[in-house]
């Protein structure tokens, strides 16, 4: 592996990262799996300075888990109490979650619990995905957000739990589907069909569960982000090192981590995705980026990994500014040796960025800013010079340089 001509630390880091083994080994309620801050939901992004910042989507989706929860009687009750400071909001990857678009996180909702298999302390979680119906990820008004809610983290959860303690592996799953055209965050439809056999193993399922994920391609998505978080914490805390640990966009910031720095977030005003808009929607009506599936970006896949997928280079050819690959050779610092089948390049550097000259991309879905119909479209974020060149600033200041 000839990463030795990268930055000592970032050689370290990378190192570190492919050493992780994420594993599924479980299935609990948010509130049982970590420390979960009382009466807090924990949203994708930066943590917010204020709750004016908060979009319409992220306070619906608010509403809905605070409904859920039993914390507020209905969608009015629970706008009060965030706005009056009840119920408060706090970044997911803050601790060690992802959650996609404009989910939150409350701590009776289940989640995929994913760790090491070299160090079984070192843990991530995401919840889980809400397929094609009235998911908490869309920013939705309505009331059937909250039935949905309980119904998968109810009855859909209790069949897939068994499934879920077994232990699954995930490099293995994400280097197939990679191997079959998915990218691992706009397509996961080969990864769900095999998480799916693995998951069911036997198992005899309700028809709405089994009707469920065939329904749902993306089912794979929310748990890949976890793995992908824990991967990435492989590197943290290597001093001077600057690959990127957290990445994430709340809407209105979005915010960068670098390994050498854990837990400190750099960000600079999010700008909305471009691309294909749904039927009669305009270009105004689009939320900045949202969502920390960008994560997935972070680590090499993606809109970052679209040499694996024709059908997204296609879908996204007219918003593409460069081939595929070699924006990956370009940014990503080496294939991971476990992709085998795939050869996925991973490791995202700060350092390597900005010289590159290269902006990292994310394919993330597009939601409505007034917070009424969902999702509108699908697009591509580029990130700017500035963000990774901010980070290694404060990179820098903790090294005592200059």
């Amino acid at each position: 592996m000839s990463i030795h001509h990268h930055h000592p630390a970032d050689a370290a880091g990378f190192d570190a990262l492919v050493k992780v083994v994420p594993v599924l080994v479980d299935l609990v309620p948010a509130g049982d799996a970590f420390d979960f801050p009382a009466r807090t939901l924990l949203h994708a992004g930066p943590p917010f300075e204020a709750l004016a910042s908060v979009s319409a989507a992220v306070l619906n989706s608010a509403a809905a888990a605070a409904v859920f929860e039993g914390w507020a009687a209905d969608r009015d009750d629970a706008l009060q109490r965030l706005r009056s400071g009840d119920i408060a909001l706090a970044a997911a990857q803050d601790h060690r979650c992802a959650v996609p678009l404009a989910s939150v996180l409350s701590p009776s909702q289940c989640v995929q619990v994913v760790h090491d298999a070299n160090r079984p302390d070192r843990r991530a979680f995401s919840s889980l995905n809400g397929g094609n119906g009235p998911a908490l990820r869309l920013g939705l008004p309505t009331p059937n957000v909250v039935d949905h809610l309980r119904w998968l983290n109810g009855a859909f959860a209790d069949a897939i739990r068994p499934g879920c303690r077994r232990g699954t592996a995930l490099i293995p799953i994400a280097d197939f589907a990679l191997s079959m055209g998915d990218d691992l965050h706009g397509r996961t439809a080969a990864a769900t069909g095999r998480l799916v056999e693995t998951l069911a193993a036997g198992d005899a399922w309700p028809t709405m569960v089994t009707d469920f994920l065939a329904a749902s391609p993306s089912f794979f998505l929310n748990l890949w982000m976890a793995a992908t978080k824990c991967m990435l914490a492989g590197a943290e805390g290597i001093q001077g090192c600057s690959l990127v640990s957290a990445l994430g966009a709340n809407g209105h910031h979005v915010g960068i981590q670098l390994a050498g720095r854990p837990g400190h977030w750099v960000t600079l005003p999010s700008s909305p995705p471009v691309g294909r808009l749904d039927a009669g929607v305009t270009a105004e009506e689009r939320l900045p980026a949202i969502g920390d599936s960008a994560l997935i970006e972070a680590s090499g896949l993606g809109a970052m990994g679209f040499e694996h997928s024709p059908l997204q280079r296609e879908n996204f050819a007219d918003f593409l500014s460069h081939q595929p690959a070699e924006r990956a050779r370009a940014l990503l610092m080496a294939p991971h040796p476990a992709f085998e089948r795939s050869k996925a390049r991973v490791g995202l550097a700060a350092w390597q960025a900005v010289a590159s000259g290269h902006d990292l991309i994310v394919a993330l879905g597009i939601i409505d800013i007034e917070g009424r119909r969902g999702r509108i479209g699908g697009g591509l974020w580029s990130s700017t010079p500035e963000l990774f060149q901010r980070a290694l600033e404060g990179l820098h200041s903790t090294l005592g340089h200059p």
